[in-house]
């Protein structure tokens, strides 16, 4: 379960409804022994039912489906018990089955918001356990592993901040036409004050609105072109039309 979010969210989430599925084996168990003690006092000779724990033992095998088919002609015989057994069947069949599933689907949707987090969690307090079990020396051959004092390179020749492990990907992975990181000139003491950005946002929105112009434009030379060899496909059509028809007419004269 650590190495995998998916099955810890799903063992949590089967934690939290184990106790629906408790109540749901609590209620069948009293109503067993409810019918069972109820049908044993009637005046009956059914095998089955000679008794508290007979009649409890197939009560449990009608409510799993394991009881005999052929043992219902002698139920059939006894309208009471017959009464009662059809009774306690549709209680369990219709009414606690539906109401486990409602309560199963009820307690998955409360929990499946938060069932990663809790994994996550989970997770956390594993490895902060198995941590303090790590001897001192292999942690810190662990970290001077890391390199944390080295610098990292942001692009080629782009030496950035210590303190993080670096991750590459490819080049076209994630284009950006902006550079994000901010760089000044000067001394980096920390005493220093920041440096004053003058007209940043100012230079950024004429770069927006230049770069919007650009493309603006050139979609509009695009379209121009088109139009225009479309008009010259025409005119030439209708000038070639109008060729052959004033020859038409000469000939005619």
């Amino acid at each position: 379960t650590v190495f995998s979010m998916r099955i810890s969210a799903f063992l949590l989430v089967i934690g939290r409804v184990a106790s629906e599925v408790g109540l749901f084996l609590g209620a069948l168990v009293y109503l067993i022994v409810s019918f069972a003690s109820a049908i044993s006092s009637l005046n009956q000779k059914l095998k089955d039912f000679a008794g508290m724990h007979m009649g409890a033992l197939t009560l449990w095998e009608m409510a799993l489906g394991m009881y005999p088919t052929s043992h219902f002609e002698g139920i059939i015989e006894q309208p009471f018990v017959m009464i009662a057994t059809s009774i306690f069947v549709i209680l369990i069949a219709i009414f606690l089955m539906n109401l486990l599933i409602a309560q199963l689907n009820g307690a998955y949707q409360v929990v499946y918001e938060d069932m990663v987090g809790f994994a996550r969690l989970n997770r956390a307090a594993i490895i902060v356990t198995t941590l303090e079990q790590v001897s001192e020396k292999r942690w810190s051959r662990f970290i001077q592993s890391l390199k944390f004092e080295e610098r990292l390179e942001f692009n080629e020749g782009d030496i950035g901040l210590p303190g993080g492990l670096q991750v590459t990907e490819p080049s076209n992975a994630n284009p950006t036409t902006v550079d994000t990181i901010r760089r000044f000139g000067g001394s980096t003491s920390p005493t220093m004050p920041w440096p004053q950005e003058e007209n940043l946002d100012g230079d950024d929105d004429k770069f927006d609105r230049l770069e919007k112009l650009i493309t603006r434009a050139t979609k509009n030379m695009g379209s121009r072109g088109g139009s225009k060899k479309g008009g010259s496909s025409s005119a030439g059509a209708s000038g070639s039309g109008g060729g052959s028809a004033s020859a038409g007419a000469s000939e005619e004269g």
